[in-house]
């Protein structure tokens, strides 16, 4: 801009451009720094951006070395179901492999009226089994189960059970097993379990609804065998069979090494064979339920039994040849052994003119059988089984060994039978025919009862009341009971004739007869707990003559004639866990 004047023009000119070029520089400073803000922010989005890749790139290395390694290494094991509900229980997704960790553990005691030739009192375990169970390669199937506590007693001299194995078996069911009118394929059954014989010793302690079973069943029932069976079952039948041999339940599993397999060779013959052949039996069970709903059950079976000794006595096969032996008057914890037939096959005995002691093998064969019949509506159910049993002797061989001095009562053929019927009622509601169930290995039988309001529910669970009546007569022959022991004091003591005592005494097999009533009480608070009740009475005893001290005194002492007429009372206890 131009002033007039001199001076004052030029001065006023230069104040005019200082001001000016400060507000230029003042513009220019914004300018640069707001170039040097957007400059900074581009660097800070580059790095980021650089940040980015090298984690991008480090992320895609690894994935990379990740797909290599996993490439080399071998693939991931399919996924596994376990459950802990009861047991330990681990399965394959495909289902074909499985296994299950289980046991049991029971503990007893009680006490009696009468003692008798038992305890007064008593308490202990009865069973600490573990065991493991399942299948593989879908078709195959295995059980192993140990018993811990073992029997104490219970057998003839009070003598242990040998062994804690219980079951112990491999089985397959295979599609090349299909039969067109089974349910699945048939089934091949190899081990130690129960044989194919009556419903009630076929049925797990842990479900059974007395503390102990019936004394028929215990006497003439068949219990664990080594042995092999085939085995099918459809909609609501079932049906198995095979042969089987020693036990592990048995008082000793191998007869006499030595003893002839005939009753002796004669002196002048200079030889004899060594050794001795175990028994073997051939048993078969069919069952058959015309009517089977959640709620309404009637199922009917038959048993049978064929029995070859062998070369087996008393001591190697006792519960066949020396009948009633292990029975506790359906209170075992307390040992009172009210019955018992001495040994039918005359033991070892040493026979005039033979070479040396041999068993005189008096039994040819043994013939069971039983029927059974269980039936249930809604919380009300019944079961009931008969049981027979023929001994067929050879009478020779038992006229023989009474020259020899054996204890050999009775002739060609003995006839044994007891039975037992029983009711039980849910409280609570539950329904035992949902229990039912035909695909158990054992053949058609009962498994847990469903608890509808158990105890971690905010219910009582299950409560049952149950009453049973069962019968076992072992005797056999013309004389029993007291009027056997009145005819023996009279032909011993007051009037002395051993002719007539030895008739009277081997006249025929008195193994005694025995009448029970029980009363008891079930609770399953849950599934795995059993508490139960028993009382016990003893209706009719009437006692047996047998062997049972026969080698330690020359006479019966443990079974008396003072037991006729008694009538103990016998209350027993049982908790249990199982798993």
């Amino acid at each position: 801009m131009v002033f007039w004047g001199r001076k004052g023009g030029v001065a006023t000119c230069a104040l005019i451009v200082i001001f000016s070029a400060t507000e230029a520089n003042a513009a220019s400073s914004e300018a640069i720094e707001a170039r040097l803000r957007a400059l900074e922010a581009e660097i800070a989005k580059l790095r980021r951006e650089a940040r980015d890749a090298k984690a991008d790139a480090r992320q895609a290395a690894h994935a990379v070395q990740r797909s290599a390694a996993q490439a080399d290494a071998p693939p991931s094991p399919p996924p596994v179901f376990v459950s802990f509900k009861n047991g330990l229980f681990v399965e394959s997704a495909d289902k074909a492999y499985n296994f299950k960790i289980g046991g049991r553990m029971q503990f007893d005691g009680g006490g009696t009226t009468q003692p008798l030739n038992g305890w007064s009192n008593q308490a202990g375990v009865r069973q600490v089994r573990l065991e493991v169970e399942g299948k593989a390669a879908q078709y195959w199937f295995y059980k192993l189960q140990y018993d811990f506590a073992g029997s104490q007693y219970g057998t003839p001299f009070n003598a242990p059970v040998q062994g804690g194995i219980r079951d112990f078996y491999l089985g397959v069911q295979h599609p090349l097993l299909a039969l067109p009118f089974t349910k699945d394929p048939a089934f091949i059954h190899i081990g130690s379990y129960f044989e194919p014989f009556t419903l009630e010793f076929t049925t797990s302690s842990r479900f059974r609804d007395f503390i102990e079973r019936a004394m028929a069943v215990e006497a003439i029932g068949a219990s664990r065998h080594l042995g092999a069976a085939i085995g099918a079952y459809g909609d609501n039948w079932t049906a198995k069979g095979g042969v089987f041999t020693t036990s592990f339940e048995d008082l000793n599993t191998n007869p006499v090494v030595g003893s002839p397999p005939l009753v002796g060779i004669p002196a002048k013959a200079g030889w004899f064979p060594t050794g001795g052949g175990q028994y073997f039996e051939f048993t078969g069970r069919m069952t058959y339920a015309p009517i089977m709903t959640q709620h309404d059950l009637l199922h009917v079976g038959v048993s049978g039994r064929f029995h070859q000794p062998n070369s087996a006595t008393g001591l190697s096969d006792d519960r066949v040849l020396r009948v009633g032996n292990r029975i506790r008057s359906e209170a075992y914890m307390l040992n009172q052994g009210l019955l018992g037939t001495p040994d039918l096959s005359c033991g070892s005995v040493i026979l005039p003119g033979w070479t040396s002691a041999a068993a005189a093998h008096c039994v040819n064969n043994v013939e069971s059988f039983g029927v059974e019949l269980s039936a249930a509506h809604g919380p009300f159910s019944l079961q009931a089984e008969y049981l027979g049993q023929q001994v067929n002797r050879n009478p020779t061989r038992v006229a023989l060994a009474r020259l020899a001095g054996a204890f050999a009562p009775g002739g060609a053929s003995q006839y044994f039978s007891g039975f037992y019927v029983y009711g039980q009622w849910y409280l609570t509601g539950e329904e035992r025919a949902a229990a039912y169930d035909v695909t158990n290995k054992l053949g058609a039988n009962f498994n847990q009862v469903p608890i509808k309001n158990p105890v971690s529910a905010g219910g009582f669970g299950a409560i049952g009341l149950a009453a049973r009546y069962s019968a076992l007569n072992l005797n056999s022959g013309p004389y029993s009971g007291s009027s056997l022991y009145n005819m023996l004091a009279y032909t011993t003591l007051i009037a002395p004739n051993p002719a007539a005592a030895s008739y009277i005494a081997n006249a025929g097999v008195v193994g005694g007869r025995q009448q029970n009533v029980t009363l008891g009480l079930n609770w399953y608070p849950e599934n795995g707990f059993h508490f139960q009740f028993n009382w016990v009475h003893v209706l009719q005893a009437s006692a047996p003559f047998n062997d049972y001290a026969l080698y330690a005194t020359g006479v019966p002492a443990r079974q008396g004639p003072y037991f006729n007429g008694a009538h103990p009372d016998l209350f027993e206890a049982r908790a249990q866990v199982y798993w």
